[in-house]
């Protein structure tokens, strides 16, 4: 009880955050909030559902959000009523959270704002009810913002009238550990060359398209395939790693999963690689908003190859960061990363280039002023 009249005070000052995924889960949606609430630095407080079960970044409440009985996320109107003193309530899901807020600003409750992230309007745009809601919700809202002007055009195709904020994704601001150290920590030889790639493993991103281009490759040095991520294609992903293997001729790359990598595992990745390689599909069914991973590579130095599809171009410029090729395409992805394993010179210049775009353009502290003043607008 205490800590709930803690959280109370002062809140007409300041922003709450209502979400479904937050830190520790470690999707994209999640990191973005939580490391936009690190930089408010008590500006924005979160209400997670109750069975979340660990702490994430700043202040944060459990409450009751869904419930057995159709609709089910009911009490979710009720949350939203309770923070009506609120500046403003941020949510991180138009449908159902959106709805919710939408249904508690009628009856006196606190203006709301909504982030649209890609996923979350084409769900939307799949039923004319919900395409109807969607763009309600948009409509009534004091504030909309994306994570991309790929995701702006999205939401322009549902709800026209809506101007949004378009608020990319920051970047952690760090320094990684030494490359060597790095890679004595992961059992890397000082002459492999290294390409790493993180992503949750389903078939959307694409960790297929590489093993396919990565049967190919050659160098007069060992080649690694780095693959940090876990989820429901791991199984089949090792199988086709066997399979190319057996089928590679010559001195051929080595691949390998770390399926349970921490913050402190992850950044000794990207330290001891050499390239970042994320070849996202084109999928009807969903979007990379804008892909963070990218960022993170870039911080530490490392240049993209990536998929022209989505928001991707916006994290990735093509011939100044990094390499883009067309999505679905494992020859166009085997020729790009040939040409880095070949050309030291233009991986150190791509690779310069991102980390000072990253230091200068993609602060999460920008993110968090641009947001506080379209709130106080």
């Amino acid at each position: 009880m205490r800590e709930d009249l803690s959280f109370f005070l002062g809140m007409n000052d300041r922003a709450v955050l209502i979400t479904l995924e937050y830190p520790p889960e470690r999707g994209g949606v999640a990191r973005y909030l939580g490391s936009l609430v690190n930089a408010s630095r008590g500006g924005m407080r979160v209400v997670v559902d109750k069975t979340h079960a660990a702490e994430g970044p700043g202040e944060m409440l459990r409450r009751n959000m869904f419930r057995r009985a159709w609709p089910h996320w009911w009490p979710l109107t009720g949350v939203c009523k309770e923070f009506s003193q609120s500046k403003l309530i941020l949510v991180s899901h138009v449908l159902p959270i959106g709805t919710a807020a939408r249904i508690a600003r009628i009856f006196g409750g606190a203006p709301y704002a909504v982030l649209c992230h890609g996923l979350d309007i084409r769900l939307a745009s799949r039923s004319t009810r919900k395409r109807w809601l969607f763009r309600h919700v948009c409509k009534h809202a004091k504030l909309v913002m994306t994570n991309s002007e790929a995701t702006a055009i999205q939401l322009a195709a549902v709800a026209p009238d809506v101007k949004p904020l378009v608020l990319t994704p920051g970047v952690e601001q760090r320094a990684f550990p030494l490359r060597a150290q790095a890679r004595t920590r992961l059992g890397i030889a000082h002459d492999e060359i290294v390409i790493l790639s993180v992503a949750r493993l389903i078939p959307r991103k694409g960790i297929d398209v590489l093993l396919e281009a990565a049967n190919g490759l050659s160098s007069s040095r060992p080649i690694r395939i780095l693959v940090i991520g876990n989820g429901p294609e791991l199984e089949s992903l090792k199988k086709l790693k066997d399979k190319e293997a057996s089928t590679a001729h010559g001195l051929r790359p080595t691949a390998e999963f770390i399926i349970d990598a921490n913050d402190e595992m992850l950044d000794a990745s990207y330290a001891a690689s050499d390239i970042f390689c994320l070849a996202v599909k084109d999928d009807a069914q969903d979007m990379e908003g804008f892909g963070m991973v990218y960022l993170e590579a870039a911080l530490a130095g490392l240049p993209s190859v990536a998929t022209a599809t989505g928001g991707v171009p916006e994290a990735v410029v093509d011939g100044q960061t990094g390499i883009l090729v067309p999505p679905n395409d494992a020859e166009a992805l085997r020729t790009a990363l040939q040409k880095l394993i070949d050309d030291e010179p233009l991986r150190r210049a791509l690779g310069h280039a991102g980390r000072l775009r990253a230091e200068r353009d993609f602060t999460w502290e920008d993110r968090w002023n641009a947001f506080k003043n379209a709130m106080e607008k």
